[in-house]
């Protein structure tokens, strides 16, 4: 458990529609589980969750871009470290 996040309670509440790209956070359906509304970006879906259903919600430490989902926070974690090393190898 992260701080007072129940991390199965929380991926349980909404579901992801298979992605079109690679990254996590590209273009794609969203849809909650709780009342099944369909966004179609994932910034919608997470202030759904924060406003209807009070979820709890993730924020990045570096940029402080939200998410509802652990692993999609941890992807973009990972995403913005490989751009720094990418960036760092190209000076």
């Amino acid at each position: 458990m992260h701080g007072n996040i129940d991390r199965n309670k929380t991926a349980a509440v909404y579901t992801l529609v298979p992605k079109l790209g690679h990254s996590s956070l590209s273009p794609r359906k969203q849809q909650c589980n709780e009342c099944h509304e369909n966004f179609h970006e994932y910034d919608d879906l997470v202030g759904h969750m924060r406003k209807r259903h009070h979820a709890p919600i993730l924020r990045c430490h570096n940029c402080g871009q939200e998410f509802v989902k652990e692993s999609d926070r941890y992807y973009h974690l990972q995403e913005e470290k490989a751009k720094k090393l990418d960036f760092r190898r190209q000076r």
